[in-house]
This record gives C-alpha cells, sequence and structure tokens, in this order.
C-alpha cells in the first residue's frame, strides 16, 4: 500500500468543484456524496473551525471541526 496520503487542502478540494452541474455540483468520476467535505485548511483566527467544500451547489465554508464531515484523501504534494 501506499502511505503518502493526506487531506487536500481548500483549494485542491474546490479544485474539483464542476459549476456547469448542479446537484451534485461535481463530475460523476468522483462518485462523492452531496455533503461537506473537510479540508485540511484550518480556519484563522480559530482554530477549532476548518473550511469544507460541499459539492451540492460547490459552496465553500468554514465549519466546526467537531461536525462529521465527510474526507476524501488525495496523494502527492499539494
Amino acid at each position: 500500500g501506499r502511505d503518502d496520503w493526506r487531506l487536500p487542502n481548500v483549494n485542491e478540494l474546490q479544485s474539483i468543484v464542476d459549476y456547469s452541474r448542479w446537484e451534485p455540483s461535481i463530475d460523476p468520476v468522483f462518485a462523492a456524496e452531496p455533503w461537506g467535505y473537510w479540508s485540511s485548511s484550518t480556519y484563522l483566527p480559530d482554530s477549532r473551525y476548518a473550511w469544507g467544500v460541499g459539492f451540492l451547489i460547490g459552496f465553500v465554508n468554514r465549519d466546526s471541526k467537531s461536525l462529521g464531515y465527510h474526507v476524501r484523501a488525495v496523494r502527492g504534494r499539494p
């Protein structure tokens, strides 16, 4: 197996949003749930929050890290 998996930053995660699609705003090849996905990007100035991306309509939002968002791992450098 591979050991270089990581969470994408918010810009990487938003890069797979397809704004020409609607509900969900993502190419079906990604087989994503339409709800929130965590990024590795912490919201500053409050480290209790992080940035996430929702694929229902392609929103980017900050939310409490205590919420149960999905994750999508990526490999390689940001």
